[in-house]
């Protein structure tokens, strides 16, 4: 992997409601992932905000719980079928990531190949401490940005600076622990793209 001083730095970043909108299901009452390419759209800013920390010099790397096939939401060739239409949107506006780490379990799984508690589901820091080995990444110069309390949480097991996506309201703290609370709380990607250093 190198010595020290030639890892990199990355942003690591969650997918579904960070890059890309979160779709409210009407019939389920509930706010999910895209189930259909179709419904894949990004949030305003998304490109920009990945190009900008590109230009910082920062690798960028999806890191994202993706248990849609585990729980019968979709099939492995839909799931791809997002996963291109999110690399074609990023395109058309001339960004791109570097790397895309998924994990497709789920404890209560539908699916028995993908029932199982895991090392890769956030907020486990399997997939950033993979991602890590296989990019060349220092961790301790690296963030992790996501819209939950698991980004936050996953970002802090790993050893990475955290930025919380949304409007962080106090009542929220519970969810992270005492004195865990995220580095940085923007309302966009786009903010912390920009004010990430």
């Amino acid at each position: 992997m190198g010595t020290k001083s030639a890892l990199r730095r990355a942003v690591f970043l969650d997918r579904d409601g960070t890059i890309n909108k979160l779709v409210y299901y009407p019939d389920h009452g509930f706010v999910d992932s895209p189930f259909v390419p179709s419904q894949m759209k990004l949030v305003p800013g998304a490109a920009r905000a990945l190009k900008t920390l590109r230009k910082k010099g920062f690798l960028l790397v999806v890191i994202s719980n993706q248990p849609g096939v585990a729980k019968g939401n979709m099939t492995k060739k839909t799931f791809d079928a997002i996963d291109r239409k999110f690399d074609s949107l990023l395109a058309a506006d001339g960004a791109k990531v570097d790397g895309k780490y998924y994990c497709p379990h789920h404890p209560q799984a539908r699916l028995a190949a993908f029932r199982k508690k895991c090392k890769c589901r956030k907020p486990a820091p399997g997939l950033i401490l993979q991602a890590a080995r296989d990019l060349g990444i220092r961790l301790a110069s690296s963030y992790m940005i996501g819209d939950g309390a698991v980004d936050v949480k996953a970002g802090q097991k790993a050893g990475c600076r955290t930025v919380f996506i949304g409007h962080f309201k106090p009542e929220l703290w519970k969810y992270f622990g005492k004195g865990k609370k995220p580095d940085m709380a923007e309302k966009d990607l786009l903010s912390a793209g920009r004010k990430i250093r």
